[in-house]
């Protein structure tokens, strides 16, 4: 088996996966992530600042570090929602070439959509023959893709993440309702024809990738160090993720830090992903989501790796 090393440079957070891998079957995987905040003030003026480039080389130093020092023999590299829309993407693209040599690959949102059911996927019985609607909430774009064992039926990508969100809508913690209103009547216009398309389709299980998702699970289960073989495969009910948000929306951002599986980098953005998310549940009539470890850097290895469609 090959050692890959696999980086996604997200809006809100880089992620870094370090596997065994070899025609589709994956093998000791480790991830790792901090969270660099590259969209901060991105959907403002367009940029991403001078401060995010800079946090966002530091952490893609770190990474290429420990995927050399797992000996990984590959190294593959996307970007997502900040990247893509950024005015200076070409600086910041060139910055990371010089400051660590790895040439980072900018993906549409449907190639991220993709990526991301082909990492639910990559668990060989995730997606069987009926409907699974995949939902990935990011901290610019949140994918929705519904796929079956012959692949996929429907991709979109849309303009809504916690980060974008939340710069854009929230304006004070504890969160006052008119911010959520604003953001819903947003949110109903973002989703509006997703939403009405998905209608029509049969969906027989949903399953949520991300860090909004995780997030959740890791709450869910009150966990005080994070660990993905209990946060993966965790149910999570429209009810429970309901409560939980009436609960942190009346909290300030410090007393989230005080709750347990709630990373303290997300604390101001994490009622923003659980509104978007109750907004599809709602609008679907999804009475609970799957969480699952397995997303969008499983795909990407696949799909860079391989440089072949997957069939599922």
């Amino acid at each position: 088996m090959k050692k890959i090393a696999a980086i996604d440079v997200g809006t809100n957070s880089m992620r870094l996966l370090l596997c065994e891998y070899e025609k589709g079957h994956f093998e000791n995987k480790e991830k790792h992530l901090i969270v660099t905040r590259l969209g901060q003030g991105l959907s403002a003026n367009g940029m991403i600042s001078q401060d995010a480039i800079d946090r966002n080389m530091n952490a893609l130093k770190i990474f290429k570090e420990k995927a050399e020092q797992y000996g990984a023999e590959e190294v593959i590299a996307i970007a997502t929602s900040a990247v893509r829309d950024a005015e200076n993407r070409e600086e910041f693209l060139n910055k990371a070439k010089q400051y660590s040599g790895i040439d980072i690959m900018v993906i549409t949102g449907e190639t991220e959509a993709d990526m991301g059911i082909t990492g639910v996927a990559s668990e060989s019985d995730a997606i069987k023959e009926e409907n699974i609607l995949v939902i990935d909430i990011g901290g610019g774009s949140t994918e929705l893709v519904l796929g079956n064992d012959k692949g996929i039926l429907f991709s979109t990508s849309i303009n809504a993440g916690t980060v974008r969100m939340t710069e854009k809508f929230i304006t004070a913690h504890p969160i006052q309702e008119n911010d959520i209103e604003n953001l819903k009547i947003n949110l109903q216009q973002l989703f509006e024809e997703p939403i009405r398309l998905l209608e029509s389709m049969h969906i027989k299980k949903t399953i949520a990738i991300g860090g909004t998702a995780t997030t959740i699970a890791a709450i869910y289960h009150s966990l005080c160090i994070y660990d993905p073989s209990i946060v993966h495969n965790t149910v999570i009910t429209f009810e429970y993720l309901q409560d939980l948000l009436e609960q942190l929306k009346n909290m300030p951002v410090e007393k989230r830090y005080d709750v347990k599986g709630l990373q303290k980098e997300r604390a101001d953005v994490i009622p923003a992903g659980m509104i978007i998310m109750l907004h599809i549940m709602k609008s679907l009539g999804i009475a609970s989501f799957t969480a699952s470890e397995n997303d969008n850097l499983e795909g990407a290895v696949i799909k860079l790796h391989n440089r072949q469609k997957m069939k599922y």
